[in-house]
């Protein structure tokens, strides 16, 4: 396997990174320039001050881990794995952050929120910044003049996973993906806690590749152990800092001053987050020309620019939402339920709740009833933060076509492959346990200081909603 270099970088995780010609070419297109504009946590760093780093960095780590795994397995497979594999891989990994909008991951609920469902067409809608990514490496100009046709068509399949799942792809997006590998590591690194550390080197030696109809890249049981560490390490900073109640309330916070902005008629925003809608009378070439000038409209947004286009806004509340972000005068959390308290109809009852936008949206004008005159309801969010459960199972059970396979050469049935749920007497991630999550829990943020006395009230119209 050749290895060619033409340009090399520092990086405080990797330390040096090397990348080709074509690689610096991509990097040097304006879609991936645009994610030095992209924080990778969004506003996290208004709890972890250093938290200011990018999608950019962030992508060509990914790149780089990509690379590493491919290069283990080609020592492994030397027959299997062709240069021009490698370098699709590398490519995929580079570009499958440029889909993006501003404040990352908070983009994808707007979009969610605010897009028609016909965009979607099956697409998992928790991942409309994937179609957004396959967008731009259709269209982008400069992109097509580096990758051709069938280059563009072997990144699209790995990034999208439509086709039968294979090594390549579970490197792109999967349990036991390059990006996760990157971002625990980045992340950590740069919120200045110790929670995503993890055993990078073992993880990748381990990686190998079989025939099985769920997946080709799986880990030797000899790697088990650097596994655990590593679904530890993803389970605390989800729990320490990507759900950190300040970047919570801070995320709400993003979420509802854009939502009132729309609603209260901003047409740049909405221009933004309102995916194109296909009429009848749209032809192809129509409804395509519509999703390029969506695209190449997104392209023009980062994270600063919608923070001061809102803090100017004449939509007077999104306006004082994100004001208050910019001056960092964050909302309270006034009142919430820890689910492991509560009778089981009423944890039924919630998680309907604040999955019904409607039911929710009733909740709160309640919430700003009782609080008294002052109170507006728009300024009262009710939040069910999302909870990982320190359990491999049942994610595996959830996540089937991702789930990572362990292949003991000991065994002699199924090829050798096991799930992580055979080994729950010896790893405490796989271990059982039944009833609602300690973790789970349904909050209120509002502007507001209640007594105590207001907070039972509140508590009392959360369980009854």
């Amino acid at each position: 396997m050749a290895k060619q270099t033409y340009r090399r970088i520092r990086d405080p995780i990797h330390g040096l990174i090397d990348f080709s010609e074509r690689e610096q070419q991509l990097i040097d297109t304006r879609v991936f320039q645009r994610l030095r504009r992209i924080r990778q946590l969004a506003m996290a760093f208004l709890i972890y001050p250093s938290a200011l780093h990018t999608r950019f960095e962030h992508s060509i780590g990914v790149m780089h881990i990509a690379g590493r795994i491919c290069t283990s397995l080609h020592e492994l497979n030397p027959d299997r794995i062709s240069d021009k594999d490698i370098a699709n891989v590398r490519f995929a990994a580079l570009l499958h952050d440029v889909g993006h909008g501003p404040f990352s991951h908070l983009s994808e609920s707007l979009l969610k929120k605010f897009a028609p469902a016909q965009v979607y067409m099956g697409i998992d809608r928790e991942k409309i910044h994937e179609q957004i990514t396959i967008d731009i490496i259709c269209n982008d100009s400069q992109i097509k003049d580096i990758l051709d046709d069938k280059e563009r068509e072997s990144l699209i399949d790995m990034i999208q996973g439509k086709t039968t799942r294979d090594w390549k792809r579970d490197i792109i997006s999967s349990e036991l993906d390059a990006d996760k590998m990157d971002y625990l590591l980045r992340d950590s690194y740069f919120a200045g806690v110790k929670y995503g550390a993890y055993d990078l080197e073992k993880l990748i030696e381990s990686c190998l590749i079989v025939n099985h109809p769920e997946t080709q890249l799986v880990l030797n049981s000899e790697g088990l152990y650097a596994l655990e560490q590593f679904m530890l390490a993803r389970y605390n900073m989800k729990q320490q800092v990507y759900w950190h109640e300040v970047s919570l309330i801070s995320d709400e916070m993003v979420i509802r001053g854009i939502t009132l902005a729309i609603e209260n008629g901003n047409k740049k925003i909405a221009k933004l987050y309102k995916y194109p809608r296909r009429n009848k009378k749209d032809t192809d070439q129509d409804y395509e020309k519509k999703c390029k000038d969506f695209v190449q409209n997104y392209l023009d947004y980062h994270d600063e620019k919608v923070i001061d286009l809102l803090r100017n806004c004449k939509q007077q509340k999104a306006n004082k939402i994100f004001n208050r972000l910019y001056n960092r005068d964050l909302f309270n959390t006034i009142a919430g339920l820890r689910f492991k308290y509560e009778e089981v109809e009423v944890r039924d009852c919630l998680r309907e709740m604040v999955a019904d936008p409607d039911r929710k949206r009733q909740c709160e004008k309640k919430i700003a009833k009782c609080i008294g005159r002052k109170a507006d309801a728009d300024y009262i969010i009710v939040n069910k933060p999302p909870v990982r459960n320190l359990n491999y199972d049942s994610q595996s059970k959830l996540q089937s076509s991702e789930a990572v396979m362990i292949f003991d050469e000991n065994n002699k049935e199924q090829d050798g492959l096991e799930s992580l749920s055979d080994y729950a007497g010896e790893l405490f991630l796989a271990r059982r346990y039944e009833g609602a999550s300690p973790l789970e829990i349904v909050q209120v943020y509002a502007p507001y200081q209640v007594s105590e006395k207001k907070k039972r009230e509140i508590q009392d119209i959360l369980r009854s909603s």
